[in-house]
């Protein structure tokens, strides 16, 4: 029977390393961008406070942000949480540096106890002298932070001169249909800033009007969801699509105008062309001639008045 066991102890041995490793695995790591990113936009908002958030409503990251100073670390702090009507659990701390030069101590909830809809009590106290620190009561479907919309693609439309914007929802959205969007519309050739309009009950596409003609614009949206259901914050803005509107002038209108002043300009030359005389003598009216009056003027003594014979009638020029 021995034999026969030998041979699966090197596996065996193998799946216990392998399980071992699983249950003490690292946290995830808090300087990854995505994580950084979302905290910082977080931290923006109140640096002193505990912040927390949730991506797909199955999980939780609670943190905080301090100044770094020597000899304090996350054995500093005692972070529990309770979910109603269960026992208080302790949740393990963890200390990574910020990119803005700060501190950052955040705790991980597991996911079993990541329940939406159910108050979710935060404390968070000094070790050494009991103090409190931080305390919040929370409900997890309304702190969610989605990640940006994907995709976003800027066409023009067909018909009307307006523009069509299209994009993805947020990759692991939890209820694609309870989401907000917001769009953001810029351009530095347009006076008062940007605009923002708001889309709702989960569409992803809209259609934008008035806008200027032969203007590039550069076209974002941003995700939350939606109340009264969830809560939370408004999402990265998504990667910018830009394109160039077209012209304000519609082009049957403009060749009907052209044909029109060419059909102007055609009868205008037509008739100049038929009287043509009657404006030339009006124009350029015709100068009477000495040689009526003084016989051979210029073609016998090449308009010599003084050797030209004296005129046949008196004639008063003006």
């Amino acid at each position: 029977m021995g034999h026969l066991w030998a041979p699966l102890w090197p596996g065996v041995g193998s799946l216990c390393l392998l399980l071992a490793g699983a249950a003490w695995a690292p946290p995830p790591n808090p300087l990854d961008p995505k994580f950084e990113s979302k905290a910082a936009l977080l931290a923006a908002r109140g640096p002193e406070e505990l912040l927390c958030f949730t991506e797909r409503l199955e999980d939780l990251v609670c943190f905080w942000e301090e100044a770094a100073s020597a000899g304090v670390g996350p054995d500093n702090y005692s972070f529990f949480y309770q979910l109603e009507g269960e026992p208080w659990k302790p949740c393990s701390l963890h200390q990574a540096p910020t990119a803005r030069g700060a501190v950052r101590f955040w705790c991980s909830l597991p996911t079993a106890d990541a329940s939406s809809f159910v108050p979710l009590e935060l404390r968070v106290t000094a070790v050494s002298s009991g103090a409190p620190r931080y305390h919040r009561i929370i409900h997890i479907n309304e702190v969610v932070l989605l990640d940006p919309p994907a995709g976003l693609l800027a066409r023009r439309a067909d018909e009307g001169g307006h523009v069509v914007l299209r994009w993805l929802p947020p990759p692991g959205a939890p209820v694609a249909s309870l989401i907000r969007y917001e769009v953001n519309i810029s351009s530095g050739n347009v006076a008062g800033g940007a605009q923002k309009v708001e889309i709702l009950d989960g569409r992803t596409e809209c259609a934008l009007s008035n806008l200027r003609g032969r203007t590039r614009y550069t076209f974002m949206v941003r995700a939350r969801m939606a109340e009264p259901s969830f809560g939370g914050f408004w999402s990265a803005w998504s990667e910018p699509a830009s394109l160039l509107t077209a012209s304000d002038l519609d082009p049957l209108i403009l060749t009907l105008s052209l044909i029109l002043v060419l059909i102007l300009l055609l009868l205008a030359v037509l008739a100049l062309l038929s009287h043509r005389r009657t404006l030339k003598q009006k124009i350029w009216p015709g100068i009477p001639s000495p040689e009526s009056e003084f016989e051979g003027l210029f073609t016998t003594h090449k308009g010599n008045f003084q050797v030209s014979p004296a005129p046949r009638t008196v004639t008063r020029w003006l």
